[in-house]
């Protein structure tokens, strides 16, 4: 299997799947789902607690896919529920277990606990975690004590929003990722060949890498939910809108349809593409297996 830098390097566009770590202590039945990945997934990307709610952890689920299934993870690390110093003992953990890749991010809003206050951490944010991964790199720890064993590279990545209304900003942010060591960014969902060309030109000139977001739609009820309730899809509420009033058959198969389609049309732009299992994972899975078919078919 290729190592995360080959597959973003690669003529042929990466394949990643965005997946939740299980609700519970059992992995074995989202284990066996994602087995139909082998030989098709170029990586697995593992949200962290995302929307606020409560997963395993994101290191003991990725250890289990690197064991049983042999797939490269990329972890999502949020600021949100740890200190400077779990970030960086979970960094670590992450490289002695072999991850190659970690996604800085802030994190999702959390609701309150019992008493009304929201706890969360907040000690340094992603542009200070992307430079902490740098820094480990080096052998850094910032404890005034080198590393006792070289650290393997961990390539560090970040988010970003292609359908924000205000692009100009969101590039001014994306800069300021890349000057903080990002070297691929992970897009919120794209809906059009025309605002993914747009973002990726522009982090080309910053030297980094495109993984584009792509999020098949299972029912009418989750596309309402998109743009009622992720803020960062309210521009493309046109694109959403075609699924009022379809049957939920209708609707996954209009979305498996329209998203190859443009993942096929994106594919000599983007380093490659990550499939958002919002809906769960069943139509991601299918959708990274037609995608991954016709892949392996044009580089013969």
């Amino acid at each position: 299997m290729p190592s995360i830098l080959d597959s973003l390097n690669a003529a042929a566009p990466a394949l990643w799947l965005e997946v939740s770590p299980p609700r519970g202590i059992n992995p074995a039945p989202l284990l066996r789902r994602l087995g139909e990945l082998a030989g098709h997934a170029d990586a697995i990307n593992l949200t962290d607690n995302a929307l606020g709610k409560v997963k395993m952890s994101g290191l003991v689920f990725g250890a289990a896919i690197k064991e049983r299934l042999k797939i490269p993870v990329v972890l999502n690390v949020s600021c949100r529920d740890r200190n400077r110093f779990a970030l960086k003992s979970d960094l670590l953990g992450a490289a002695a277990i072999g991850i190659e890749a970690i996604v800085a991010l802030n994190g999702d809003k959390i609701p309150p606990g019992p008493d009304g206050k929201v706890i969360a951490s907040h000690d340094i944010d992603a542009y200070a975690l992307l430079a902490m991964v740098g820094a480990l790199n080096r052998g850094d720890t910032g404890e005034g004590k080198p590393l006792l064993k070289a650290l393997p590279s961990i390539v560090a990545g970040a988010v970003a929003n292609p359908n924000r209304k205000n692009i100009e900003r969101e590039f001014e942010l994306l800069e300021r990722k890349a000057a903080a060591g990002a070297r691929f960014v992970i897009t919120q969902p794209v809906f059009d060949a025309e605002t993914g060309r747009r973002f990726i030109a522009k982090a080309n000139t910053l030297g980094i890498k495109t993984m584009l977001g792509i999020i098949p739609v299972k029912r009418e009820a989750m596309a309402t939910y998109l743009i009622d309730r992720v803020k960062d899809l309210s521009g493309a509420r046109s694109h959403l809108d075609r699924f009022a009033g379809m049957s939920e058959e209708e609707v996954r198969a209009v979305s498996i349809r329209e998203n190859l389609a443009l993942m096929k049309s994106l594919a000599r732009d983007a380093a490659g593409f990550i499939i958002m299992s919002g809906g769960g994972p069943s139509l991601a899975i299918e959708l990274t297996l037609q995608f991954s078919r016709w892949r392996k078919e044009i580089g013969k």
